[in-house]
This record gives structure tokens, sequence and C-alpha cells, in this order.
């Protein structure tokens, strides 16, 4: 079954966090499983999941009961992607904020892959623009580097400042 990344998933870490939460939600169901087997009693409420754990849940169980071995097969395909999984990493020159972070992987999933994970850096030195890394290709459209592309344009625009 091919799984669709919910918009709440946009970097590694977080595809790494629905994971550990469904690894938890698995084992919870495990004690459950076996306290009412067992001691006969009801289980504690069951923990809570973000929504994009719930999204990633409902998509792989649709509409099915939720059993452990599904928990534990949905995880084991969701390692699985995070191996496979492309990613691009976005360098900025301050931490963006998530309504530019929510904009930008909404484009990128849009126009370059649907599964793509984003990850988002910051360094100060650029001076604003932003690279962009995918594999070994890296797209430079920095301040920085336009300045020193032509830096004997440069003291010629302080002049004129």
């Amino acid at each position: 079954m091919r799984l669709k990344l919910p918009p709440e998933i946009v970097t590694r870490q977080d595809l790494k966090a629905a994971i550990a939460e469904l690894k938890s939600q698995a084992k919870w169901l495990s004690q459950a499983t076996i306290k009412k087997q067992v001691i006969g009693s009801e289980a504690p409420a069951s923990p809570s999941l973000s929504q994009a754990a719930q999204d990633l849940t409902s998509q792989w169980h649709n509409g099915q009961a939720i059993t452990q071995k599904s928990l534990d097969e949905l995880v084991a395909e969701l390692n699985d992607f995070a191996a496979k999984a492309t990613y691009v990493n976005i360098t900025l020159a301050a931490p963006p904020p998530n309504s530019l972070k929510q904009e930008m992987v909404a484009w990128f999933r849009k126009n370059v892959r649907t599964d793509l994970l984003v990850d988002f850096s910051f360094n100060a030195t650029m001076l604003g623009g932003m690279v962009v890394r995918c594999g070994s290709h890296v797209f430079d459209w920095s301040f920085k580097r336009q300045i020193l592309a032509n830096r004997a344009k440069f003291p010629g625009v302080l002049r004129n400042v």
C-alpha cells in the first residue's frame, strides 16, 4: 500500500516522531490485550496520537480494526519509507516561520514529489536568499554568493547608495 504523507509530516524528524508514536500505540495495544485476557480488566485509555499519526493510521487501516500486527506493519512500512525517502535541505538566513515552511513544503510536494521530506536550517552568514540541496545537487540563490560573484561591481554599488 502506498501511503500519502500528511501535511503535518514535513521533515525526517517529523516522520521519526510519528513512527515513535505508532510504536508506543502498538506497545500499549499489546499490553491492553494481555491485561484484558489475563486479568479481565479494562486497560487505561489509549495514549493520544498526533494528527499526523492519526492520519497515517486511518490511511493504513482504511476503516478496518486496528491490531498490534497492523500497527507493526505500518511502522515497518514507515521505517522502509524513511530509509528510502527523498529529502531536500533548505538553508535560509534566519529560522523560517511555520507559515513559510508550510508554503515551501506545499510547493515542493506539488511541483517536485508528493512524498518529499524537507529539512530546514539557517545560516546567518548568507545574508539572505536560500540554498537548496537535494542529493548532490546544490542550488545557491543566496545574497552572499551573488555579492561574491559580482565582487568587482560591489564597490560601485556601495558608492551609489
